[in-house]
């Protein structure tokens, strides 16, 4: 029998659990509704369809048994008396013995027929058990069990570490299921992977991760990706159940900034794989403006009727009484002292809250923690949400201009430039970088304890930190305040200025220079300053990578340094000479050597190889083309020759699609030929592989062989044949999953007196 003491849950999240296990206990439809404002604060009942059964919740988990006692005889007796139903039952979270049971009866009697209708904490616990679903639909219930928190850490949840799963937890008791819930889940049953898309702090990563605890609790192993798809790709082959999740796949300013070129191939060659494969499914967020952005710079996504299978998670999908509940699970589980507590209640300021054309659940968020309220006198409170709503970003701009001391601005700054995540000893040295050049720009004081002193001013309210075995990871706790520190950089040429000229790692290069809003200004400065490119190249070629990626091998985990190739490096800084009056220099020239030897060793890395032949190929500096154009034949050569797998055939293939003037005929037959080799060599080792990597092959065999116009569809219908065979060897579609859950109180047209009903709860504790 479950065991759960019900604290993870608010007054209203107690009140429909035991809504819907009443009415299973007693094979009732029952009716929910609420008394008003005047029939009693803390009182929420059901009738059946005679009126002649009274249900009452009483959530008493803090004040106890003789608080729970003292209610009912002093406030809700008198209002039982006024129903005089033929039959009373009660809930409660407090535990309940025969004699506190004897007690209650006696007290309610004759309304109470028996003390069977008096369900403590530990008879709920037993219909839990008794109406598993129930449980298993309940989230925040399941989610807070300290045995199941160990078994997901040690078991199927990888690239998850516990202090990310501890958030996870602590947001699951904010959440509020709603109509998004039920359609990704039915999207991913019926297509097995679903992309979900809306407005930065609408829900996305929430609705994501509660899917996939959900997928989880059924039997299926947990992959977060955190960088590529690739990563989905190279997990070692099984037959086990898994959902990938993949966050802001698509990046989080702009499109440019996360896909690599033709991943937009490789997500959809995974995507078709995925379909066929009953044990596999897929979710993916993205940004909705990012993802229709996508669509027209990604003509594959485009003509793939990607969007077929998109959960939008927007406004529409939070009925009223949804985004009432999300603003009372935020006042309720926060920290907010009483008397902000009363300014949000006062003159019903809800109200106007959950009608705001801004709405967002993670402004909420951010606007109900107290330690985001030093400077705001509770007078102020209510003006401050309302402005804060007006202009979603004035709440990082309030604490980053008034409260935040220069070391610490310029903290954020660097980390903004920085991977997603990365740890404390990389940023630690840029950060040093960035401060040196600041202080002499500025005629500044600064101190060597700057970092350390930064670090724990920001700690918890913009920065979060996590303990890993080669260092502390760090990265923003919101992606909003990235936003803001980038939108502040994007207005500030100055800062921008000295961030360019202490890049201390290739990455903080890429990141720049994929911030379109700001890219006609790097290209000014650059063009101001010629030295500044020479000195950039230096860096970003010779330092040590501060990329971070998760390695997985059987049950272990860890984090380590994952480097841009040096053929990527050469491609982006090409690319930056070409767009500026920089002509390519003796820096870049002598990393274009290295690739030649890399290549004569055959350790190179064939995707960025690619991206630089691209690059080269568009560079019209006439001194330039004449070692460029040497060099050429060489690079698309190693290219051709001797792809092991069907990964090392994208790059040529898509070299072939998109620079089709570069290849004679015969060059296109020779790396048909290849595709050939490989597409056999391919289904020879198929035993090797799971029915997933099967289907992953075909696809991307079968979009490579269109493209060099070569025929392999028997390969690949065996290929295929293959999967299927296999698929019914292992476990057949999980069809225990299920996704209704009580909506009775998510009425599309909730009235003010429901919503002042809901609120007036939280006077209890003002």
């Amino acid at each position: 029998m479950p065991n759960y003491d019900f604290k993870t849950l608010s007054p209203v999240d107690f009140e429909i659990l035991s809504h819907d296990l009443i009415q299973e206990e007693l094979s009732l439809t029952l009716q929910s509704f609420t008394s008003g404002r005047d029939g009693g604060v803390d009182f929420r009942y059901s009738l059946d369809d005679s009126g002649d059964i009274v249900i009452q919740c009483k959530h008493y988990t803090d004040s106890g048994y003789d608080s729970l006692l003292n209610t009912l005889e002093k406030k809700e007796l008198p209002k039982i008396r006024k129903l005089s139903p033929k039959r009373y039952l009660l809930t409660t979270s407090v535990p309940l013995t025969p004699y506190r049971k004897d007690k209650i009866f006696h007290l309610l009697d004759p309304y109470i027929i028996s003390t069977n209708d008096i369900y403590g904490k530990d008879d709920l616990n037993n219909l839990l058990g008794k109406f598993s679903f129930i449980e298993r639909k309940t989230i925040k219930l399941w989610l807070f069990s300290l045995p199941l928190l160990e078994d997901l850490l040690h078991a199927r949840i990888h690239n998850i570490s516990k202090a990310e799963l501890q958030r996870i937890r602590e947001k699951a008791k904010l959440y509020v299921q709603n109509d998004s819930f039920k359609q990704a889940a039915e999207i991913l049953e019926t297509h097995n992977f679903c992309v979900i898309a809306g407005l930065p702090g609408i829900g996305k990563t929430i609705l994501a991760e509660m899917l996939a605890l959900d997928y989880n609790r059924a039997g299926y192993e947990i992959i977060k990706v955190t960088h590529d798809i690739a990563e989905a790709w190279d997990l070692n082959s099984t037959e086990t159940k898994r959902l990938f999740y993949y966050d802001d796949f698509l990046g989080q300013s702009s499109v440019t900034e996360k896909l690599r070129k033709n991943e937009d191939q490789c997500i959809l060659d995974f995507v078709h794989a995925v379909r066929d494969t009953p044990h596999t499914k897929l979710i993916m967020t993205t940004r909705e403006h990012i993802l229709q952005q996508a669509y027209q710079e990604y003509e594959k996504l485009n003509r793939d009727r990607f969007s077929d299978q998109k959960c939008v998670v927007d406004l529409t999908k939070y009925t009223r009484m949804n985004r009432a509940r999300i603003l009372y699970n935020h006042i309720y589980f926060s920290d907010l002292k009483p008397e902000y507590r009363a300014a949000l209640l006062s003159n019903r300021t809800y109200l106007t809250i959950v009608d705001h054309r801004n709405y967002s659940p993670r402004i909420i968020k951010l606007l109900t923690e107290n330690a985001r309220l030093r400077d705001v006198p509770i007078s102020d409170y209510s003006a401050f949400f309302k402005k804060s709503l007006d202009n979603p970003l004035l709440v990082w701009e309030h604490a980053f201009e008034r409260s935040l001391s220069q070391a610490a601005r310029n903290l954020l700054m660097v980390l903004a430039t920085m991977p997603h995540e990365c740890f404390m000893d990389d940023l630690k040295s840029a950060y040093h970088a960035y401060n040196l050049l600041y202080a002499k720009w500025y005629a500044a004081t600064i101190s060597p304890q700057d970092f350390q002193t930064a670090l724990k001013e920001l700690d918890g309210e913009f920065l979060k930190y996590d303990p890993e075995e080669l260092g502390v990871i760090v990265s923003f706790t919101n992606p909003s305040a990235a936003d803001y520190v980038r939108q502040h950089i994007e207005m500030n040429i100055d800062e921008l200025n000295i961030l360019l000229e202490s890049i201390h790692y290739y990455e903080q290069l890429s990141i720049i220079w994929s911030w379109t809003a700001t890219r006609k200004k790097v290209i000014q400065l650059i063009n101001k300053n010629l030295n500044l490119y020479s000195e950039i190249m230096r860096r970003v070629t010779t330092e040590q990578p501060c990329r971070i990626i998760t390695y997985i091998i059987g049950e272990n985990k860890r984090k380590d340094y994952w480097a841009h190739s040096l053929e990527e490096r050469m491609a982006l800084v090409t690319k930056i000479s070409i767009s500026t009056k920089v002509a390519l220099n003796s820096i870049v020239q002598g990393g274009i050597q290295f690739v030649e030897s890399r290549i004569e060793s055959g350790k190179f890395d064939r995707r960025g190889l690619a991206d630089l032949i691209v690059a080269l190929h568009k560079v019209y500096d006439p001194l330039s083309r004449i070692w460029i154009d040497k060099k050429m034949p060489s690079f698309i050569e190693s290219l051709i020759v001797q792809p092991r797998w069907v990964d090392e055939l994208r790059p040529i293939c898509n070299l072939v699609e998109e620079e089709p003037e570069m290849f004679t005929k015969t060059m296109v037959e020779r790396v048909a030929l290849s595709l050939k080799r490989v597409a056999q060599s391919t289904l020879d080792d198929s035993y090797q592989l799971n029915a997933e990597s099967l289907r992953e092959d075909a696809e991307a065999l079968e979009s490579m062989a269109k493209i060099v116009s070569v025929n392999v569809q028997d390969i690949i219908f065996n290929l295929r044949l293959l999967a299927d065979e296999k698929d019914e060897e292992a476990s057949e579609r999980d069809e225990s999953l299920e996704y209704s859950y009580s909506s009775s109180r998510d009425a599309e047209c909730a009235s003010n007196e429901d919503i002042d009903s809901l609120f007036s709860t939280l006077t209890m504790s003002t």
